[in-house]
């Protein structure tokens, strides 16, 4: 099964990466490629909730930066950071989607 899992998880970022998060596609392989990690016991990378970019350094170091670069007219940082960290930032007010694996 871990197998299968991977290569969801693979073809989720490929998905991500072609499409972006701002399409209904993206967000949902990032949906997917969040759910997958959790079950795999992986840590979830910090993804910015706007455009998809993958922060690869500690944690959040640079969302600052960013944010105030490329999503500054979308929502001021200082809004956008509280909503970023909770987890519970929609990019462009779309809802969420649900985790794919949460026990009901």
């Amino acid at each position: 099964m871990k197998r299968e899992l991977e290569r969801i998880l693979i073809h989720a970022r490929k998905i991500l990466r072609i499409a972006g998060t701002a399409t209904e596609e993206g967000r949902s392989a990032l949906q997917i490629e969040r759910s997958v990690s959790r079950v795999l016991g992986r840590e979830e990378q910090c993804i910015c909730p706007e455009c998809g970019y993958r922060f690869r350094g500690n944690g959040w170091d640079g969302i600052d930066a960013h944010w105030r670069a490329k999503h500054e007219s979308v929502m001021p940082y200082s809004k956008a950071w509280p909503l970023i960290k909770a987890g519970s930032y929609r990019p462009s007010g779309k809802s969420t989607l649900p985790d794919l694996f949460a026990e009901e």
